[in-house]
């Protein structure tokens, strides 16, 4: 059965690409609509339930690696074929033409995940996208979780773009659930805290068309 989901308001698109021009990052409390939340949350417990998420590395192809003194949870990769996602992909492109429309980004296609970070689950301070590399352009991060309370850890910690070991993160942010959290994938760091409760969200990427000569992109 279709979910029918309305799309981000105008006014909220023109704040995220405000902020992501001005300080790389966006935080957007209470943005995904009731029934999509409760469509993927329901989703993403099934999925924690039966096992059918995989342990989480670092690094993409021929880079890829499990480093559990690194990151430390667990992931499955969306398919669009549930309900749930054909309804969240659908939420999502609109925010994918806006930004487009307001940053001249380029952005063509989108990629997500379920993810489940376990107690004392955590992911260290780290950049989604090497510079330059170009794989993944705007990092989206959507919360899942029903209530969610200082004490239980887990918040997305935030630094300044091109911020060094030294410099002070700019945010701390709880995964309070349908909370959204926008950011440039190359130059804003940031970390998750150890979490005491299971914690659960949607990480995705925007990317660019990286076709060329030798290389078809999207890989299949």
């Amino acid at each position: 059965m279709d979910i029918a989901v309305a799309p981000p308001s105008d006014n909220r698109l023109g704040v995220i690409a405000g902020d992501l021009s001005l300080k790389g990052w966006s935080w957007q409390p209470g943005m995904l609509p009731d029934a999509l939340v409760s469509a993927l949350r329901a989703e993403i417990l099934e999925r924690d339930i039966e096992q059918d998420l995989d342990p989480a590395g670092i690094g993409r192809e021929d880079m890829f690696q499990l480093a559990r003194d690194v990151r430390r949870t667990r992931i499955s990769w969306m398919d669009g074929l549930s309900p749930a996602q054909k309804a969240f992909l659908a939420w999502a492109e609109p925010i994918r033409e806006s930004l487009n429309r307001a940053l001249m980004l380029g952005l063509f296609d989108f990629e997500a995940c379920f993810a489940v970070y376990p107690v004392e689950g955590f992911y260290d301070r780290h950049v989604d996208s090497f510079a330059g590399a170009r794989n993944r352009v705007i990092s989206l991060v959507v919360y899942l979780n029903e209530a969610w309370s200082d004490d239980l850890g887990g918040a997305l910690v935030i630094w300044p773009e091109g911020a060094d070991e030294a410099d002070a993160p700019v945010a701390r942010l709880l995964p309070e659930g349908a909370g959204a959290v926008f950011m440039l994938s190359e130059t804003v760091p940031h970390a998750v805290e150890v979490t005491q409760a299971r914690r659960y969200g949607i990480a995705g990427w925007w990317r660019v068309n990286q076709s060329g000569i030798d290389r078809v992109d999207p890989l299949t």
